[in-house]
């Protein structure tokens, strides 16, 4: 199904989202075996600082993609503003929204490359927001085989994101942040770093 000798781990999160976004990655060890993609819900024009907040706390090194990348287990890939994400083979792809569209479903978009692509390699993590994006995309990775967690909702700020999916899904795991943190770093494991 893939070629990916690592995981890929998309994350993500709408509203009240970017505080466990930047706690579950702050823990990761840089050895982690897998490359992990934040995908946040931003209004076209929005500057996001998330990238900066991530480098900030982080162990492992934040790429900011604003065409395409090649991804590397390590490194955490974030969204320029106005973008979505779709990993096409090796490469992770920013495209911009359609400007046109009223309900933001890049993280259904994000899960459904991820699905498609990394197969059993593919982890989809839903965090704190409102609406119902990732749905679809969580039942491509569990198609899959890949892993589904969802952020327990009595830990989110808005928690209409990660109820809709546990009301209309089977997650694989309803875990806090920390929980999050220690479920992808046991999952997921860790890789020798060549220096």
């Amino acid at each position: 199904m893939n070629n990916y000798d690592f995981y890929v781990i998309g994350m993500g999160a709408s509203a009240g989202g970017i505080e466990p976004l930047v706690n579950i990655v702050t823990g990761i060890p840089a050895n982690i075996n897998a490359a992990i993609i934040l995908n946040q819900h931003l209004p076209t024009g929005t500057p996001s600082n998330l990238g900066k907040l991530v480098e900030r706390n982080s162990k492992l090194k934040v790429v900011v993609v604003e065409t395409i990348e090649y991804i590397e287990p390590g490194n955490v890939y974030v969204m320029a503003s106005g973008m979505q994400f779709k990993l096409e083979g090796c490469f992770l792809q920013a495209e911009a929204r359609d400007a046109g569209e009223k309900i933001n479903h890049t993280i259904d978009k994000l899960f459904f490359s991820l699905a498609k692509v990394a197969g059993d390699k593919s982890v989809g993590v839903i965090l704190s927001g409102t609406g119902s994006d990732g749905l679809q995309g969580a039942q491509a990775i569990e198609n899959q085989k890949g892993l589904v967690i969802v952020q327990d909702p009595i830990t989110a700020e808005f928690p209409s994101l990660p109820q809709n999916l546990i009301a209309n899904d089977h997650p694989d795991y309803v875990l806090s942040p920390d929980e999050i943190n220690r479920k992808i770093c046991e999952y997921a494991g860790t890789r020798a770093l060549n220096n």
